[in-house]
Formats: C-alpha cells, sequence, structure tokens
C-alpha cells in the first residue's frame, strides 16, 4: 500500500456538507464510528457528543499545532451510483469545537491517504459540487 501526502493550506479548498460514518482507530485498535460533518480535499470535520470525544482524545485538554494527535481515519465515498471505495487515512487532530453541552466538531487534515484514496475524494467532492450547481 502506497501513501500520498496531501497538501496543507486548509483554507483554499471547498468543504462540503458530508453524511458520511468513519471508523476512527489510533495505532491499529478501533475505537469508535462517527459521523463526519463536511469533507474538503484537504480534511475533515467529525461531530459526535462528549462521550465520543472522549473516546477520540482521551485525556486531552488541549489541541497543539507542534505535537499533532494522530489518529486513523477509513470511511467510504460513492464512487459510482452502486460502488463505493474505502479511504484509509492517517489525519491530524487540528481543533475540537464545543458547540453546547454535547454537541463537539474535531476539525482533522489528511496527513496521508492510501493508494488512490485521494483522487476518490476529489471524485466524491467534484460530484457533489457539479450536482449542486445543477
Amino acid at each position: 500500500m502506497s501513501a500520498t501526502s496531501t497538501k496543507k493550506n486548509l483554507r483554499h479548498y471547498t468543504r462540503i456538507p458530508a453524511q458520511l460514518e468513519a471508523m476512527i482507530s489510533k495505532h491499529e485498535k478501533n475505537l469508535i464510528t462517527v459521523d463526519i460533518a463536511n469533507l474538503s480535499r484537504a480534511g475533515l470535520m467529525l461531530a459526535c457528543n462528549s462521550e465520543t470525544l472522549d473516546k477520540i482524545l482521551p485525556k486531552t485538554s488541549s489541541i497543539i499545532p507542534s505535537q499533532p494527535i494522530q489518529l486513523d481515519v477509513e470511511f467510504s465515498v460513492p464512487v459510482v451510483a452502486t460502488q463505493s471505495v474505502i479511504i484509509k487515512a492517517n489525519c491530524n487532530v487540528i481543533y475540537t469545537r464545543r458547540l453546547s453541552r454535547d454537541s463537539f466538531q474535531v476539525g482533522m487534515e489528511f496527513d496521508t491517504v492510501e493508494n488512490n484514496g485521494y483522487s476518490y475524494i476529489d471524485q466524491y467532492i467534484d460530484c457533489l459540487l457539479y450536482t449542486s450547481d445543477a
């Protein structure tokens, strides 16, 4: 399996709303299944409650950019109407945001994406952008 590094400038990519599920793991140990709230060519944002956040980032008070927390994320995107592909990526947690008492967001940037996953993400985003313009 080859891995491809992705670009780091997150502000230049369109974020699209997503209704996808992702499996989060660390050191090959599955932690939890979470919802992806949005997706871009540079990363994704998870939506979760406090219990899920504690499983993803146990005993983490704040995110320090110079000491990224790396997690493995696996999710699938449809490439044609009847077929999906699994994307496996290593991601850096870049922020957590509390929206309400039990609603949180976790922002993650892609560090590496396995095989052709990055091109499948591109294809999925382009397809959604094209259909939203029509």
